[in-house]
C-alpha cells in the first residue's frame, strides 16, 4: 500500500486541475499491480470529480456550479470563528462541496490506472486561489 499527499496551488476561485497523471505517477510508485486508488481533498472547500478532459467543459462544470450555489445570498455559515480568528464566508463553496463530493475511486490493473479513455481525476477548487493538499492511496496486491 502506498498513501502520499500531495500539494498544489489552484489559481482561480473555480477550477478544475486535472490530476491523473500525478495519481498514475504514485501508481507505478507503488508497485502495485492489482487493486483500487482512492483520491481524497483535505478541505472542505473543494472536491475531486472524473469527467473528460476538455477545456470547454471545464469552464461549464465550474459556471454551472457559480449559478446552482451562487456566492450572493444569505448564508448562516457567514460569521467570525473566534476559535482560529478567521471569518467563515464561504458557505457556497462547503456546499458545492457537498454537492461534488470529496473522494473518487478507480481500480488499478496490470499496474496502471484503469479508466475509461476520456475519464480524467480533477480536484476541484471551489473557494480559491489556495494552496491545497489531496490524498493518493493505492491499495492492492504487488
Amino acid at each position: 500500500m502506498l498513501t502520499e499527499k500531495v500539494t498544489i496551488q489552484s489559481k482561480k476561485n473555480s477550477e478544475l486541475i486535472n490530476v491523473t497523471d500525478k495519481v498514475s505517477e504514485l501508481i507505478a510508485k507503488s508497485k502495485i499491480k492489482e487493486g483500487f486508488v482512492q483520491v481524497f481533498t483535505l478541505h472542505t472547500s473543494s472536491a475531486m470529480l472524473i469527467n473528460e478532459d476538455e477545456p470547454g467543459l471545464e469552464e461549464d462544470i465550474s459556471d454551472f456550479m457559480l449559478k446552482l450555489v451562487p456566492e450572493e445570498g444569505t448564508y448562516r455559515h457567514h460569521h467570525f470563528f473566534p476559535q482560529d480568528g478567521r471569518p467563515a464566508i464561504n458557505a457556497w463553496a462547503h456546499i458545492r462541496s457537498c454537492l461534488l463530493g470529496s473522494h473518487v475511486a478507480l481500480l488499478v490493473f496490470n499496474g496502471e490506472l484503469f479508466k475509461g479513455g476520456r475519464q480524467n481525476i480533477y480536484f476541484v477548487e471551489l473557494d480559491g486561489p489556495k494552496r491545497r493538499s489531496f490524498v493518493v492511496q493505492v491499495v492492492g496486491a504487488v
